[in-house]
């Protein structure tokens, strides 16, 4: 059965579909007034709880992704929706303007989006000082883009210092970190020890290095988070290429995360892309995800697009039997063999 057979636009609600007449950019504006509005009732259950890295508990494992709130401005009144973590971000060491207009296009007939937003942000500092006055009822990421390991190093630095922060993301979006030795790296400075627990993001451009990377974050105490957009040409956005997000990449996901488990089951993993139901998301902690981020989903399932998967999680542990997320986790994996290593990395493990 495909992915899109499964996951059907059936799940769009009447009033996202009244939204979604009007062009993706105002759609995503208007949305962001929306979450100002008063929360449902969060759904809490103690079958729901992980934990994800170095002893950090979730009330249960679908976070909000970078891409949403990229300066923070929202977490206030959005993080309390139903969530149980929010990634705040990507952030930038110097502020940056957004690519021009259109920066959303909305295909028609499929549960995906293209994005070119160019990673705008204002910028470490300002961020560092909003979030520094933030006080965090919802566990806080804080997810940096860089394009050197300096700029890295010097984002890690300030964010390592905020109090509201739990956990920080890497967001290997720049051509430097595809490589083998430039990804390691980076891995090896998100392991040098900054007081909080550490992950990196990777794109479907380091699958041909996945192996590679997970060894490395392994050995390292590093997490990873698994994938970012699909890289897209395209005149349907201003600036020519961007990303796509959404359904098409939840079978990419699936299977990189069976990879990486073959490889270590010691590496925390937060699977991102495509999710958008309840089902989907203990199919991935099945083969061992810790936890999941989702944000597509908030584009065609609207605000309470978490307290809806959250809800149908639970119903699925129900009907396959399990009595937690935490005894789902690796479900499937348990029984693989592990991974040969590459010849690279055998060499390097010898």
């Amino acid at each position: 059965m495909t992915d899109q057979a499964r996951v059907s636009v059936g799940i769009v609600p009447w009033y996202m579909k009244a939204v979604h007449v009007l062009p993706p950019d105002l759609a995503h504006s208007l949305s962001r007034y929306a979450v100002s509005l008063p929360p449902p009732k969060p759904l809490s259950n103690p079958k729901l709880e992980v934990d994800i890295i170095d002893g950090l508990r979730l009330p249960n494992p679908i976070g909000l992704a970078a891409g949403y709130d990229k300066d923070g401005d929202l977490y206030r009144a959005f993080s309390r929706w139903g969530m149980g973590f929010y990634v705040v971000g990507s952030v930038t060491l110097k502020p940056r303007k957004p690519l021009p207009r259109p920066r959303l296009y909305r295909p028609h007939g499929g549960l995906k989006l293209l994005n070119a937003l160019g990673l705008p942000s204002k910028g470490i500092a300002r961020i560092s000082g909003r979030l520094h006055r933030t006080i965090a009822r919802t566990t806080l990421f804080l997810s940096l883009a860089g394009f050197s390991l300096d700029e890295f190093r010097m984002m890690l630095e300030v964010a390592s210092r905020i109090p509201a922060v739990s956990a920080i993301e890497l967001n290997m979006s720049c051509p430097l970190f595809e490589d083998p030795a430039g990804a390691e790296e980076l891995v090896k400075l998100a392991g040098r020890g900054w007081g909080k627990p550490v992950l990196v993001k990777l794109s479907p451009r380091h699958d041909v290095i996945l192996e590679e990377i997970s060894w490395a974050a392994d050995r390292n105490g590093v997490g990873l988070v698994i994938y970012n957009t699909i890289p897209v040409r395209t005149s349907l956005l201003g600036a020519g290429h961007g990303g796509m997000s959404g359904l098409p990449l939840y079978g990419l996901t699936l299977a990189a995360i069976r990879r990486a488990r073959r490889i270590s089951e010691r590496i925390p993993i937060v699977a991102v892309g495509g999710f958008l139901t309840g089902g989907q998301v203990l199919d991935v902690v099945e083969v061992g995800a810790n936890a999941v981020e989702a944000l597509t989903a908030v584009a065609f399932r609207g605000p309470l697009a978490f307290r809806k998967i959250v809800k149908e999680l639970l119903e699925e542990l129900k009907r396959r039997g399990y009595r937690s997320v935490e005894e789902a986790r690796g479900y499937k994996s348990r029984s693989r063999r592990p991974l040969e290593l590459p010849p690279m990395l055998d060499r390097a493990h010898k």
